[in-house]
């Protein structure tokens, strides 16, 4: 049986845009322009201060003011919205963006 191919991190960057990976992520969010964008609610705990989550569109960097969430790419954002390991972030985001 073959097993099917998972990109490594440095792939995985470079293909999943940041404004579009949000976008996809993040629907209700304002995003509009490069650099940090207001992310709407932030998805980590139970939020109603809209203006609290931040991403960064252009790295995929995230922060929430509120709740002190903070990381620095899709891949964490990933891992930590999901629950899941490094691997498996990887191969969810290859199999999400058709990378595999």
């Amino acid at each position: 049986m073959k097993r099917k191919y998972t990109p490594d991190a440095d792939t995985i960057k470079r293909t999943v845009a940041p404004l579009e990976f949000y976008r996809h992520e993040l629907p209700n969010a304002p995003l509009k322009k490069h650099g940090w964008n207001n992310g709407g609610l932030c998805p980590f705990h139970a939020d109603n201060a809209p203006g609290s989550f931040h991403v960064n569109t252009e790295t995929g960097a995230y922060k929430c003011f509120s709740c002190r969430i903070k990381g620095g790419d899709v891949i964490a954002f990933s891992m930590a919205l999901h629950s899941l390991s490094f691997p498996d972030a990887l191969k969810q985001l290859s199999d999400d963006w058709g990378l595999s």
